[in-house]
């Protein structure tokens, strides 16, 4: 879809409405003529952007990366301008037509409020071009020399409240855009809960009704939106996403999923484990101590059939299946604050039946009650316990492989890193999907993605990152000193919902200044040594084309390659992040879902 189709058909309706004397038809004049020279104005900067593209791609098969992001957000933007024109153009002669007028102007605003912000995007991505340009590296992520604030303080503030509004959700497949229209009308209801002071009752009555609002007003929804995200804390965030662990939501996998013989938790007890290596060598592991007194390690054991030595509440004479070869461990995503084993069985117990092998998910500390490095010391632990319990899982561990969703993706890799400096066996392969590499907001051109995500929008994405980062890191695996943190900004206190209404968005470089994130290569292992990624194992990475966390995938994807490790990228188009968790009400997203088993057998399958 070219901006000239949308041009030639916006000056068409132009046209017609010109001589209109009417508020509306004066309107429609304006807000198509407006649309037309929007369209020739970006043309020539989304051809340097075309052209710029490919230097980016992790190969010539493989292209990906967030600048070919935004040419294809563009092109989902010209479809449904195109699609308005087309429709205003059948319709305009009716006699029917008067009724819709100002929809179709509210439509047109929102369009042109819309493009303003992508060509701002696009003035960023220009930006960072020359940048990379004059470093000879063709990386998505400039070197040191070069921060976002700088990158988002050499133009204009992006406006985000059309991306949340109107057409919230517009670059994304249909099935996909209404969940996330749906959860950003349920989000801004939760709001007027959650920051009430009435009480329960009151609170529930105000944000039902303040919930069917924002679905007819989508313009309001969009701005409490991003106010909710600048201003609100990451308790705000946990509260409302722990609202998927409610005991209606834990019904829906065992009502609809697929059934499995076992899916049983397991409370690991905080006691010192001692691996024995092929070489008679041993490790010992301690329990989890960090941010806390060491406790028990909760997992999920998975699988659609019982294998001896499971265990079940069938009877002891109850005879099994084999032991597998093989064993997943997982890792579920949630912003490293929310969600659980449980709240991620939608897509489990899926892949449960589709790889027939026991399947070992990880239940660590939620952020920010538990930072890092705990959950890395937990998901160590229960690794080192499952080394030592395979017979109780069903398997003879021959093939382990590690997967993960954003989050987990993260906390996957940082344990194989983790476990290879300890000389402890590594799993055959990783499997990460959207996952987050580096723990902070670089200026690459997927990460400005954020400023426009449904899902992660920027002020929640870099809660929940700092929340995990924590504020006392003197004790962590190879962090930098605390010392080095600067003066800690704090937001606006937010004591009533309505306040949230009136509050003056901020700069998104302003909200950067607000958070401090060390540098450590367990926390994002984007920062790994070559030496210590060089020893990493297969790495199969899925990732969709609009992830805010596009380019971490691409450039480590790069790098593993050029350090003669085994790596594939995958990248799917249409879907958003967390989109695993969309299996159930969408079939695209259950069609990943199919993709992602296919990658994962492919590790298995490896020679």
């Amino acid at each position: 879809m070219t901006s000239e189709s949308v041009r030639l058909a916006a000056i068409e309706n132009a046209k017609f409405f010109e001589k209109e004397e009417s508020s509306s038809g004066h309107a429609l004049f304006k807000g198509f003529q407006l649309l037309a020279e929007h369209c020739l104005t970006v043309e020539p900067l989304l051809e340097k952007i075309r052209l710029e593209a490919p230097k980016y791609d992790l190969d010539a098969v493989t292209p990906g990366n967030g600048y070919r992001s935004f040419l294809i957000v563009f092109d989902y933007y010209f479809q449904h301008c195109l699609k308005l024109c087309r429709t205003v153009k059948a319709q305009r002669n009716g006699i029917f037509f008067h009724l819709r007028r100002w929809s179709y102007i509210d439509d047109l605003i929102s369009w042109n409020k819309i493009f303003v912000s992508l060509f701002t995007f696009l003035e960023h991505l220009e930006t960072l071009s020359a940048w990379s340009n004059l470093e000879g590296t063709y990386s998505l992520f400039p070197s040191g020399q070069h921060s976002s604030q700088e990158l988002l303080e050499k133009t204009k503030t992006v406006e985000q409240y059309p991306f949340y509004g109107r057409h919230a959700a517009f670059q994304f497949y249909p099935s996909v855009a209404i969940i996330l229209t749906n959860l950003l009308t349920l989000m801004a209801g939760y709001s007027d809960y959650y920051f009430s002071s009435s009480s329960h009752l009151w609170r529930v009555t105000k944000s039902l009704f303040m919930g069917t609002k924002y679905s007819l007003d989508a313009d309001h929804r969009g701005r409490r939106i991003v106010n909710t995200s600048q201003f609100a804390t990451v308790d705000f965030c946990t509260s409302f996403w722990r609202l998927s662990d409610s005991d209606m939501m834990k019904k829906v996998p065992e009502s609809i999923c697929p059934p499995l013989q076992v899916n049983k938790l397991i409370l690991i007890p905080p006691e010192p484990l001692v691996v024995t290596l092929s070489n008679g060598e041993t490790v010992n592991i301690q329990p989890p101590s960090a941010h806390g007194p060491t406790s028990s390690v909760q997992v999920r054991l998975m699988s659609a059939k019982y294998r001896v030595g499971m265990p079940s509440r069938r009877s002891s004479n109850t005879s099994g299946a084999k032991a597998s070869d093989s064993l997943m461990i997982h890792c579920h995503g949630g912003g490293f604050v929310s969600n659980s084993s449980q709240f991620h069985e939608t897509y489990l117990r899926y892949w449960a039946v589709s790889l027939d092998m026991p399947i070992l998910s990880i239940d660590y500390s939620l952020a920010p009650e538990f930072p890092f490095p705990r959950q890395l010391q937990e998901i160590l632990y229960a690794y080192a316990w499952a080394l030592n319990n395979l017979e109780l899982l069903g398997t003879t561990g021959k093939k382990i492989v590690f997967a993960g969703d954003s989050a987990g993706g993260n906390l996957m890799l940082s344990v194989t890193l983790w476990a290879s400096s300890l000389n402890l066996p590594l799993p055959k392969g990783l499997f990460l999907a959207y996952t987050p590499l580096l723990v902070r907001f670089a200026p690459s051109p997927s990460r400005l993605l954020c400023l426009t995500d449904p899902l992660l929008p920027f002020g929640f994405m870099m809660r929940c990152l700092n929340a995990y980062a924590g504020q006392d890191l003197d004790a962590t695996v190879g962090s930098e000193s605390s010392a080095n943190k600067p003066e800690e900004k704090q937001h606006q206190t937010i004591e009533d919902s309505e306040q949230l209404d009136h509050l003056k968005t901020h700069n998104p470089s302003d909200e950067l200044d607000l958070f401090y994130v060390p540098t450590s290569p367990l926390l994002s292992p984007f920062l790994a040594s070559d030496d210590a990624v060089r020893k990493l194992p297969i790495i199969s990475f899925l990732t969709i084309e609009l992830d805010p966390c596009l380019d971490d995938s691409v450039e480590f994807a790069k790098r593993h390659r050029r350090l003669g490790g085994e790596v594939s990228l995958n990248i799917l188009p249409g879907l958003s992040h967390g989109f695993l968790n969309f299996t159930l009400l969408s079939k695209e997203a259950k069609e990943g879902s199919r993709t992602c088993v296919k990658l994962i057998k492919d590790i298995f399958a490896a020679e």
